[in-house]
């Protein structure tokens, strides 16, 4: 979604791959694949299971599905899911039902953090990070995050400091210093802000990730963190 910094308000939509998209295609896939293959079943007679009308079949859905389905539904349904930001609120909205609101003159807390996915998931390929801001105020959360390369990555922590979430077995490891009570508060903050983004977090596409960021860096330079 375009906008531009001048802008009094922006709407962003978020969840580009909800979970309904995600159903359909998986549906509509499997759908295309039995209709291709009792097609060629038909056409390429054979005793028995016919691998030959299966791989077609499994080709010509894939090849539906990449092509024509997907692109068409991921441009035409939206999850119904919206950020705002204006002058007085940052918000995640569904349809018109707010669903956590930060008051913009009020103190608020701003977390940053990433970590990399060591294993394929679905459409993210391993070494690829997710890249996460939380915005916190009196105990609400409102989490938002994108999925980035690591060229990707390296190009955003130049603009903003992202702190990177260590796993309990290397936290640790550490040494007992007061270096490392800092890291251990700082990391609890940011496991509590993980699992909030986890269970409601707004996934942005990158562009609108970055252009969310630097909304925040100008709108509120007192509540970002520090580069570090």
């Amino acid at each position: 979604m375009t906008h531009t910094l001048h802008d009094t308000s922006l709407t962003f939509s978020v969840d580009p791959e909800h979970g309904a998209l995600r159903s359909t295609i998986f549906g509509l896939f499997f759908a295309i694949w039995i209709v291709g293959y009792a097609v060629f079943n038909l056409l390429i007679p054979n005793q028995g299971l016919n691998l030959i009308a299966g791989l077609i079949g499994f080709g010509l859905a894939a090849l539906v599905v990449s092509r024509l389905i997907e692109p068409y539904l991921r441009k035409n349904w939206p999850s119904g899911r919206v950020l705002q930001i204006t002058a007085d609120y940052v918000r995640l909205a569904r349809r018109d039902h707010v669903q956590v609101e930060i008051k913009a003159h009020e103190p608020m807390s701003i977390l940053l953090w990433q970590f990399k996915i060591k294993h394929r998931r679905n459409r993210v390929p391993a070494g690829w990070s997710v890249l996460a801001c939380a915005l916190e105020q009196d105990d609400f959360y409102l989490p938002v995050y994108t999925l980035a390369s690591p060229e990707q990555s390296q190009a955003l922590a130049e603009k903003a400091h992202f702190a990177g979430l260590i796993s309990d077995k290397d936290l640790k490891s550490r040494d007992i210093r007061q270096d490392t009570l800092r890291v251990t508060g700082e990391q609890r903050r940011l496991r509590l802000a993980e699992s909030h983004r986890w269970a409601d977090g707004a996934e942005l596409t990158l562009p609108d990730f970055e252009q969310f960021l630097a909304r925040l860096r100008t709108q509120f330079p007192q509540w970002m963190p520090l580069d570090r």
